[in-house]
């Protein structure tokens, strides 16, 4: 189905790629479009969806012939009767149209141009063949070229559309912006000339700055390198800043109430500590003789302490014979060393028998025995509670 398929008629070849596949059999209208039926070798079908027909002049005589288009294989195959519908065909544009659509003024013209290239190339045709020959690879790489600006379109458009807003910026206000763009650019350079100069007593300097700055960076480096293994370590505690955080407000809400009272007794012991004063500044005086008495009393301590367990016992025995009772029957058990030496004053002496004896005589009286002595609670004597604590000391 064509829109127009003039001045096509019955006979007129059908090719695909500039093959001859088959002929236009028929001609008709229907619903104002051109009906053209096409028979085709066999070989050229099946025809697909995507199917194009154009109308292609053979030479300037006017001869037509139907230029097909099979379609992509990717697409759907027509179903018979194949028809390949109006959108998907069209016909070229003969040269008579074209000078038809011209004006009178412009077709003279037009055919001026044409007697004088006529004339111009008469005789020249094998020079004209050559150039054209030579033209050939240049048009080859201005087509490459199209197809490069054309895969590159949108890339240009995107950058016309970018420097579109600067140009209108630029060219506002009839072009002053663009005139104090240029006077500002113009005063920077001439301050950056002016001070050339010192730009380059700068520049001249940049080494020996940049050799600092880089022997600062090696240190650096090494500080780095040193920090290392420290910050590795600190990171597991970084990890549990936020637990340790929230156990740190959470004693700092529980002490509050704390502090809060603390201020009374922080009173109350300043007065404390200003009645002590004078006790600790009395014992202050008197540190040093305390200091001798406690040197001295240390001996007897560590002693003591060597033999507690005997004393112990000795206190606890003593204690229940003074009561009548032993902790098994009434009768106070003792087992006592008899040695002068160490119970001096409990047992009397082998050579003080004869003089005790004397003294009997002259007097009826006795020493009292042991448990006797009526005036201590023990019933000893001062020299023989003395004896007998010398003893359980070890004869301290």
């Amino acid at each position: 189905m064509f829109a127009d398929a003039s001045p096509l008629v019955a006979g007129n070849d059908v090719k695909t790629s500039g093959v001859k596949v088959g002929e236009v059999s028929s001609l008709s209208v229907h619903n104002g479009q051109a009906h053209v039926v096409m028979d085709l070798d066999p070989a050229t079908l099946p025809l697909h969806r995507d199917a194009k027909a154009t109308v292609r002049p053979v030479s300037l005589l006017g001869e037509r012939f139907v230029d097909l288009d099979r379609g992509s294989a990717s697409a759907p195959i027509l179903e018979q009767p194949a028809v390949i519908a109006a959108e998907n065909t069209d016909s070229s544009v003969d040269l008579d149209e074209v000078l038809n659509a011209l004006d009178a003024p412009t077709a003279h013209s037009l055919a001026a141009l044409l007697t004088t290239l006529g004339e111009g190339v008469r005789g020249q045709g094998a020079k004209v063949d050559a150039a054209i020959a030579e033209l050939g690879p240049a048009m080859t790489q201005t087509g490459r070229l199209a197809r490069m600006l054309d895969r590159q379109n949108a890339v240009l458009t995107g950058l016309v559309d970018r420097v579109e807003p600067v140009s209108e910026a630029l060219a506002s206000d009839r072009g002053r912006d663009l005139d104090r763009l240029v006077g500002s650019t113009e005063s920077m350079l001439k301050a950056a000339a002016d001070n050339r100069r010192a730009l380059d007593e700068s520049l001249a300097q940049l080494p020996g700055t940049l050799r600092k700055a880089e022997r600062t960076l090696g240190r650096l480096a090494g500080v780095a390198d040193a920090a290392t293994p420290a910050l590795a370590s600190i990171r597991p505690v970084t990890n549990n800043l936020r637990d340790i955080s929230t156990e740190l407000q959470r004693m700092a809400d529980a002490t509050d109430p704390a502090l809060a009272s603390l201020q009374p007794v922080l009173e109350h012991a300043e007065s404390l500590i200003d009645e002590a004063a004078p006790l600790v500044e009395t014992l202050g005086s008197a540190g040093r003789d305390l200091r001798g008495v406690a040197a001295s009393a240390r001996p007897v301590a560590e002693r003591l302490m060597d033999n507690l367990r005997n004393v112990l016992n000795f206190v606890r025995y003593w204690a229940l014979a003074t009561n009548g009772y032993d902790g098994l029957s009434h009768y106070f058990r003792a087992n006592i060393v008899v040695n002068p030496e160490s119970v001096t004053g409990l047992v009397p002496r082998p050579q003080d028998a004869g003089r005790e004896a004397a003294d009997s005589k002259r007097t009826p009286s006795r020493p009292p025995a042991v448990g006797e002595d009526a005036s201590n609670v023990t019933g000893l004597t001062r020299d023989q509670e003395q004896s007998l604590v010398g003893q359980l000391l070890g004869g301290l």
